[in-house]
């Protein structure tokens, strides 16, 4: 009984410290709007475990952006429902167990930054600084149909 309630102190002491302190690292997941001009807008909602981040609506090269600190022993999951006019589809934006190439890898930084670009042909991630309007290394990660990750990619 006594190891119990020692374990149990020291759980909350240790759940309130990385808490205050954000002894985790940051992370922010950029989703961007990559449709043709006259298309639908993009519909998305995303959400955690334990975070809903709502709604969206996003128009030609709108973004919708979310910052956090990820789960200290590495169990963090976001994923979205995307809907483009009568099509949807469920994606992993940020699972800390598998890395996707949208997210800095780079633990110098303070934030990671994962960034999406959501196009008529799939999901592409880039890794570091991207934006929709620049010609950077995007790299297509899921097609819209069928439900499974570009080969290779998994």
């Amino acid at each position: 009984m006594r190891l119990f309630i020692l374990f149990l102190v020291f759980s909350v002491f240790h759940v309130s410290y990385v808490t205050c302190f954000h002894l985790s690292r940051g992370f922010e997941i950029h989703i961007i709007n990559g449709f043709p001009n006259n298309s639908y807008p993009l519909k998305l909602r995303c959400q955690s475990k334990d975070n809903d981040l709502g709604d969206h609506d996003l128009q030609r090269s709108e973004e919708f952006y979310w910052k956090f600190h990820n789960h200290l022993f590495g169990r963090t999951l976001y994923f979205c429902h995307f809907y483009w006019g009568d099509i949807d589809k469920s994606v992993d934006v940020f699972n800390d167990e598998k890395r996707f190439p949208s997210c800095d890898d780079d633990k110098s930084t303070k934030v990671g930054k994962c960034y999406w670009l959501v196009k008529d042909d799939g999901f592409y991630s880039c890794q570091g600084f991207c934006e929709a309007n620049v010609s950077r290394s995007w790299k297509k990660i899921y097609s819209w149909k069928p439900d499974k990750p570009i080969k290779g990619l998994s």
